[in-house]
C-alpha cells in the first residue's frame, strides 16, 4: 500500500484546519493544505502498516498459544480466556524450555 490511497481523507483533514476556532478567519492557502495532506497522508500510511505488523506478530503468537494449549487461556488469576492470552506466551515457552532442560532434552 502507499500514501496515495490516504491522500483524499488527508486532504480532507489537513482542509479542516481552516475550520478551528484559532484559524477560521485566514483564508485557506492550497498549496500549504496540500503539502500539510502529504506529510498526513505518510503518516496515515505508517500507522497502517505498523497495524498490518502488529496484526501478523499477534497472529504468530496466537498460533503459538494455540499450540501450548489451555495454559495459554488461563488468566494470572485463575479465570479462563475465550482467546489465546498472547502476554502469557513468553512465560509458558520460558517454563517449557526449563523444563525440557531439568530433563535433559
Amino acid at each position: 500500500m502507499h500514501k496515495d490511497m490516504w491522500i483524499d481523507e488527508a486532504r480532507q483533514l489537513a482542509a479542516q484546519c481552516w475550520c478551528d476556532p484559532e484559524t477560521e478567519d485566514r483564508v485557506m492557502d492550497p498549496v500549504l493544505c496540500e503539502a500539510v495532506a502529504k506529510r498526513i497522508a505518510n503518516w496515515m500510511d505508517t500507522a497502517a502498516q505498523n497495524q498490518r505488523n502488529t496484526d501478523y506478530y499477534r497472529g504468530l503468537l496466537v498460533k503459538c498459544g494455540e499450540a501450548i494449549g489451555k495454559r495459554a487461556y488461563i488468566a494470572d488469576d485463575g479465570t479462563i480466556a475465550e482467546d489465546v492470552l498472547c502476554a502469557k506466551i513468553p512465560e509458558l515457552v520460558e517454563k517449557g524450555f526449563y523444563i525440557l532442560a531439568l530433563s535433559g532434552e
